[in-house]
């Protein structure tokens, strides 16, 4: 019986090295299976990684446009936040243009925000006026060191050959004034006074609200709605001085006679003047126009085709020999 109990326990003593073995190899099987995992954690991290710095070697811009003024070139490093390029959208550019403090005065409104006025853009290209309209958007928010006035800028719609840096005519429609006269600036002397014409022709001082000067013109407010003014002052000239008027014709009666007149060549005086070009002149001119790099191709077209014509208008002609000089 001891020997059979002696056997048992070495029997009980392998069954328990034999489960112990079956544990330890079930541990590092565990094992294996964790490092497993985690090397595949950490190939998904590098994947990860790879991808995006695959993806940082592409910039993709954010709208489509046109690239200028690029400064890289292939196999070259970049380094953090260096600008690569300006990119251009041709449809959507402002214009930028400075008017006297005086002139953005009149462009507020009562609160005394920058109202949205229309605005007129244009181009002289060799002959060939480009024009896109706009609209004011917005103002500097500084006066700029050394400058003077405001620097207002407009958005443009549809800026078809125009491009960064041009150098444009901008003209601003500021909003309508209400109960306003224009009359020639002469009209006025420095105290405000104008002279009227009463029943009998004789002067009358009527002293005027001066709103806006415009060139050569005023716009005034005052009773002289339906007076006759003195167009220019004179020191010869003053209340109470009867005169023989000289009245000019009503604005219809000239539109009448520009429509139905004539000038010595048989056109209309409003009709623009043509030039019939010799060989060589149309030469010259039509090789400076194909090469002019600065034109638009379309604009280009234009011209081309115009200088084609056997009458070509009088006014592209000086503006191309201009141009060039001759």
């Amino acid at each position: 019986t001891a020997t059979a109990t002696e056997t048992a326990d070495l029997a009980a003593s392998s069954a328990r090295g034999a489960v112990l073995s079956r544990r330890q190899a079930a541990a590092q099987a565990e094992t294996r299976v964790d490092q497993a995992a985690t090397r595949i954690l950490r190939a998904e991290l590098a994947l990860a990684e790879a991808r995006r710095r695959l993806a940082e070697t592409a910039v993709v811009a954010p709208f489509d446009g046109t690239l200028s003024e690029t400064n890289v070139v292939a196999g070259r490093l970049v380094a953090a936040n260096e600008r690569l390029a300006e990119l251009i959208d041709p449809d959507d550019l402002e214009v930028s243009f400075r008017v006297s403090t005086a002139q953005y005065s009149r462009l507020l409104d009562a609160s005394g925000d920058l109202v949205n006025a229309d605005v007129a853009v244009e181009l002289d290209a060799a002959g060939v006026d480009l024009i896109a309209q706009g609209r004011i958007s917005r103002a500097s928010v500084t006066a700029g060191e050394g400058a003077t006035g405001r620097l207002i800028f407009a958005a443009l719609e549809r800026p078809v050959g125009f491009k960064p840096g041009d150098f444009v005519t901008v003209r601003v429609r500021e909003p309508a004034l209400a109960d306003v006269i224009r009359l020639p600036a002469a009209a006025m002397d420095a105290t405000g006074e104008v002279l009227v014409l009463t029943e009998d022709d004789r002067l009358e001082g009527i002293v005027v609200e001066l709103v806006r000067r415009q060139g050569d013109d005023i716009l005034v407010r005052g009773p002289v709605i339906g007076r006759d003014v003195v167009e220019a002052r004179s020191p010869l000239l003053g209340a109470g001085i009867g005169v023989r008027p000289l009245r000019r014709p009503a604005p219809e009666d000239d539109a009448t006679a520009d429509a139905e007149g004539t000038d010595a060549e048989g056109q209309q005086p409003g009709a623009e003047a043509m030039l019939e070009l010799s060989d060589e002149r149309r030469a010259r001119l039509v090789a400076f126009v194909e090469g002019n790099t600065r034109m638009p191709d379309d604009a280009k077209a234009r011209v081309l085709a115009r200088l084609a014509e056997p009458l070509v208008p009088a006014r592209m002609v000086a503006r191309i020999e201009d141009r060039m000089g001759g």
